[in-house]
């Protein structure tokens, strides 16, 4: 049918259908070149919204840590988070209510979490300053404290609704752009092939676009696999006549950047430190200071000193740096293996305190107290002494075991009470960890364990091996 066409013809029409597939092909293109900026813009404004959040959780979060902290010492240093989550929470708000309406999603979730928060930021804060004002005796009872935390309470609960919700909805929208990009690939391949250079450079600038992604999260994947490593330890070492087992399990799933942490390192010749760790607060700069503890009490370990010398060493490192409000509770048990038991010294400053488990005896808290780091210059800490003899255990924890949030208090010494005599190091770490675990709640705080254990002369010539970090 060609050949009877004049050339001229025959030359527009070959002309005319190339320049048809090409104007197609643009045109699947930019559609879903627009499609994907579109899913982009969505995805920044899920990202603020999510980031307004949980800065609203994080004021509210700050405030009752501060007021908690006064209402209990009395000391007026306390309340200066408090002041300041109070200064910046009519921004929170008000960006909450931007980031809700832009994003047009979840209005109803948003709003009941910016009235839990202003219950608690605008109407028991401000009570509970003034009551405090005519006697701390009233700001301590039952009824006053379990209103704040029942407060408290429901802002976490909402945040956590809205948190999921707005997760769900990113990842969905993550899932359609990552198929979108897919057959726009496809569609850049099939115009590659049948016409010009301009849809060439179109499906190379697409791939660039969709090898980024892929880098940036390659990336991020390697920055968090990094933080991790700094925060925690990979395995724990093995102590001559001696076993040690460790658990580790954050609030959220996959969450790298809490505040719990533990460590276990020798110091100087025939000395180990092991150490549980709380920072106040969440996120990169509780995460960076977490790191920065323990590798101050790391960089102790040439030459033995006293776990108070240690703690009091590392508080005067935190002064010297901009901490934000943040503080940190720590325990640090310093063992010294002999022929026949082994010697343990132990300080905690501000911290839960360690239990002993003698080998034929019920358990016990060890009554090491101090005050907790980064606050003031001066600490006062009272550390304990103990002799272990074969077969004594020492289990440190964090309050994530004690204080899971909403219900009662929990006390670990009845999970270790039903331990059998003489229960080696991963049983007495397991039980805890099960203990922590036995409520339906869902965790508001990280949880760290590490139990020591001075092995029984039948097994005192064998190295306990050592117990990898359990991390749920």
């Amino acid at each position: 049918m060609l050949r009877s066409l004049g050339l001229r013809t025959r030359i527009a029409l070959v002309v005319g259908t190339g320049a048809l597939l090409v104007g197609l092909g643009v045109t699947l293109l930019l559609i879903n070149t627009v499609g994907l900026r579109s899913s982009a813009a969505a995805t920044t404004r899920g990202d603020t919204y999510l980031v307004a959040v949980i800065d609203d959780e994080r004021l509210v979060v700050d405030a009752e840590t501060g007021l908690r902290g006064y209402v209990i010492t009395g000391r007026r240093l306390f309340l200066q988070p408090t002041h300041q989550a109070q200064g910046a929470f009519p921004q929170a708000q008000a960006a909450l209510t931007r980031a809700a309406r832009a994003e047009g999603e979840f209005l109803g979730q948003a709003r009941e979490l910016e009235q839990a928060a202003s219950a608690f930021m605008t109407g028991y804060v401000p009570r509970i300053t003034s009551l405090s004002g005519r006697g701390l005796a009233a700001a301590r009872t039952y009824a006053t404290t379990l209103a704040g935390k029942n407060l408290v309470d429901s802002v976490r609960a909402r945040t956590a609704e809205l948190e999921r919700l707005v997760s769900s909805r990113e990842r969905a929208r993550q899932q359609s752009a990552s198929h979108s990009a897919g057959v726009s690939i496809t569609e850049a391949i099939v115009v590659l092939v049948l016409v010009t250079l301009l849809t060439v450079v179109l499906g190379t600038i697409l791939g660039r676009l969709v090898v980024s992604r892929e880098r940036a999260r390659a990336q991020s994947e390697q920055t968090a696999s990094a933080l991790r490593l700094s925060l925690l330890p990979g395995a724990l070492p093995s102590i001559p006549r001696c076993e040690v087992a460790a658990r580790f399990l954050p609030a959220t799933e996959g969450e790298v950047v809490g505040g719990d942490f533990y460590d276990v390192f020798a110091v100087g010749d025939g000395h180990w430190a092991v150490v549980v760790g709380d920072v106040c607060g969440k996120g990169p700069q509780a995460a960076a200071l977490t790191a920065m503890a323990r590798w101050t009490l790391r960089s102790l370990a040439e030459a033995p000193v006293t776990p108070a010398d240690a703690l009091r060493f590392l508080n005067r490192s935190m002064l010297n740096l901009d901490l934000d409000g943040r503080f940190i509770t720590i325990a640090y048990l310093l063992v010294t293996p002999g022929e026949q038991g082994a010697h343990a010294v132990l300080a905690c400053a501000g911290h839960p305190p360690g239990i002993l488990l003698s080998a034929d005896g019920d358990p016990a808290p060890l009554p090491a107290h101090g005050a907790l780091l980064g606050i003031w210059p001066e600490i006062a800490l009272e550390s304990v002494e103990v002799d272990l003899a074969p077969g004594d255990s020492i289990v440190l924890y964090t309050d994530g075991v004690s204080d899971p949030g909403p219900g009662p208090q929990r006390l670990p010494l009845h999970a270790l009470r039903d331990q059998p005599p003489g229960a080696d190091a991963d049983t007495l770490a397991g039980a805890l960890e099960s203990y922590a675990l036995s409520e339906a709640e869902p965790r508001r705080d990280d949880i760290a364990i590490i139990a020591f254990r001075l092995c029984p002369e039948r097994t005192a010539d064998a190295s306990a091996p050592a117990a990898a970090p359990a991390v749920a």
